[in-house]
């Protein structure tokens, strides 16, 4: 929390300027990355030590994960989480049940170039 406290106060202290905006993203993501571990911490590790027996009603407010282990994806599936098992055709079996066949690609909107200010890559810190 110390982190969001930060950015939290930066926001407050200077003026909001581009690079300052950027830190709103930074909150944001925070407080989400929070909330999806307290999410996992009180829902899905329980179930993921303990597993049911039978799969659970999927969760429909979590974002769920892309996996290529079949034994994570058995494991969240049975756990409640939305889980899309990932495969090359050469390896799906003919007996595997598939419902929809998908071309994994990035939406047109997500930005991948790294933030400048005058032309000089200014990088934010790994978290």
């Amino acid at each position: 929390m110390c982190l969001a406290d930060h950015e939290v106060r930066c926001l407050r202290h200077h003026p909001l300027l581009f690079r300052d905006l950027v830190f709103v993203a930074q909150l944001q993501r925070k407080l989400l990355d929070i909330h999806a571990l307290l999410d996992y911490i009180e829902f899905v590790h329980p179930l993921l030590k303990t597993p049911p027996s039978r799969p659970l009603h999927t969760n429909d407010n979590w974002m769920g994960c892309f996996t290529k282990s079949t034994e994570v994806c058995k494991a969240l599936y049975f756990a409640g989480v939305p889980v899309w098992l990932v495969r090359s055709k050469a390896y799906i079996s003919p007996t595997m049940n598939v419902v929809h066949s998908v071309r994994l690609s990035y939406p047109d909107e997500i930005v991948r170039a790294m933030y400048t200010e005058n032309g000089v890559a200014k990088p934010f810190p790994s978290i």
